[in-house]
């Protein structure tokens, strides 16, 4: 909308064409409006695509819109203007070049971005993948450090009954409700199947435990119906955190193992691995309905 608006402001200046002044002035005008309007939204943009090349590209344009004006200013007031229109026209020339080069930056690191994004997301239901989830670690865990192990209730249940693109729908549903209730300040990952992870920090056992069991009151609220069947998704979930002299792999260790007793006393509960042999656990599991007939 924007540019034939301009160019019929620029028409009705007649006789414009006929001066080679007033032509240079009317199109570097023309020019000034559209690059100064294209800096604002490629400025605008990068706090949806944080780029670099967006910085560059947004700082070519403004000072292409800045010389512009000049030419504009330099033939409009030839004694007054603070760049003769030659020089600044010259200078104009070698910033247009800039532009190109961080548009073609931007288009590379497009592409770069896009690829790091699709090797380390899970396909399926959209969240971090197994990779990210480890790469995302820190090198030295410390105090304050928990890992959770969840993992999906009577999933291959589910399969069995409705099939697995119905499967694959619980898997979705249950990924992106994780991820919606658990804080955003921590790890999350997919690390196969069912099972999914995360890893806080700053934690105690107390507030480890109440984050888990968060997480679990929020994918118990889910209702699905699969043939006329309501479902409600259930998951039990083991919480570790670090104590000094284990390992990362010591903690997963001990979060897989509380996840293990959580399994075997009834699903849909929380378990706080202990050192002195202590779990805490919340509610009881609730059965999948069975195939309708």
């Amino acid at each position: 909308m924007l540019l034939p608006v301009i160019l019929m402001l620029s028409a009705a200046i007649t006789p414009w064409y006929l001066n080679n002044g007033l032509r240079a002035s009317v199109f570097n005008g023309n020019a000034t409006i559209l690059l100064a309007v294209s800096g604002f939204v490629i400025a605008r943009d990068f706090f949806h695509e944080r780029l670099t090349a967006r910085l560059g590209l947004s700082a070519s344009i403004w000072v292409a819109t800045s010389l512009s004006a000049l030419v504009v200013v330099g033939f409009i007031f030839p004694n007054d203007a603070p760049l003769p229109p030659r020089y600044a026209f010259f200078l104009l020339i070698i910033c247009h070049f800039a532009v190109a080069l961080f548009v073609l930056v931007l288009v590379q690191e497009r592409a770069e971005e896009k690829l790091i994004r699709l090797a380390n997301t899970d396909m399926l239901t959209g969240i971090p993948n197994r990779q990210h989830f480890f790469n995302s670690l820190p090198k030295i865990l410390g105090p304050g450090d928990a890992f959770v192990l969840i993992d999906i209730d009577f999933f291959k249940r589910v399969n069995d009954m409705y099939g697995h693109d119905k499967g694959d729908v619980v898997l979705i549903n249950v990924a992106r409700t994780i991820a919606r209730s658990a804080p955003s300040s921590c790890v999350l990952g997919r690390l196969g199947g069912e099972e999914f992870s995360l890893f806080f920090r700053g934690q105690t056992a107390a507030s480890a435990f109440a984050l888990a069991e968060q997480v679990r009151e929020a994918v118990h609220a889910l209702s699905l119906v699969f043939e006329g069947n309501q479902v409600t998704p259930s998951v039990s979930a083991g919480v570790a955190l670090w104590e000094a002299g284990l390992t990362e792999q010591d903690v997963q260790k001990r979060a897989d193992q509380a996840l293990y007793i959580a399994k075997n006393k009834g699903r849909n509960r929380v378990e706080l691995f202990s050192s002195v042999g202590l779990t805490c656990s919340v509610l009881a599991p609730e059965p999948l309905p069975a195939r309708a007939g």
